[in-house]
């Protein structure tokens, strides 16, 4: 815990109501953030999202909270073939508005970071941010990550599309 009363730790069954509905705020405020869509997700029963909910040395899901509130949250998941299983892709990140400004995806992030460095064989994290998204970008360049490239066209909401920066991180 810090002095803002948040504390961050892996989400479990157990957290996955909120979870699910952090995750679907998440996509419905900010479409142009994921590759997920809210209407399609919405449609999910909470028998498939437990089914899929990220529960293995290979996959989880860190939440941060406050007052016993999830208000943000971030995932890693490992690659399974054996020539990729030195990579893992962050994905998922998210603070709620209301509690943007105060260091949680620095926490998330330096959370995800530590707990990546355990991972035995694994030697860098890979993340996707919407070009545009500054404060995403600036932190995760702060947070030691680089870009390697940029997808044109990565997401198409509607008629417009959207480049995502391709960054990576050296564990």
């Amino acid at each position: 815990m810090n002095e803002f009363g948040i504390v961050i730790r892996q989400l479990t069954l157990e957290d996955v109501d909120a979870y699910w509905a952090l995750r679907l705020r998440a996509i419905r405020e900010h479409p142009e953030s994921f590759g997920a869509s809210y209407e399609e997700e919405k449609e999910l029963s909470m028998d498939a999202v437990r089914a899929r909910f990220p529960s293995s040395e290979d996959g989880f899901a860190l939440g941060a909270f406050e007052r016993n509130e999830l208000v943000g949250m971030v995932g890693l998941s490992r690659e399974k073939r054996r020539k990729l299983r030195h990579k893992a892709m962050i994905w998922g990140m998210y603070v709620s508005s209301e509690h943007q400004g105060r260091g949680i995806g620095r926490r998330l992030i330096a959370a995800v970071q530590d707990r990546a460095r355990q991972m035995d064989g694994l030697e860098k994290l890979i993340l996707y941010v919407v070009i545009g998204n500054a404060p995403a970008q600036k932190l995760y360049r702060s947070m030691g990550f680089e870009s390697f490239g940029i997808e044109r066209n990565a997401l198409k909401l509607g008629d417009v599309t959207y480049d995502e920066d391709l960054m990576v991180y050296s564990l």
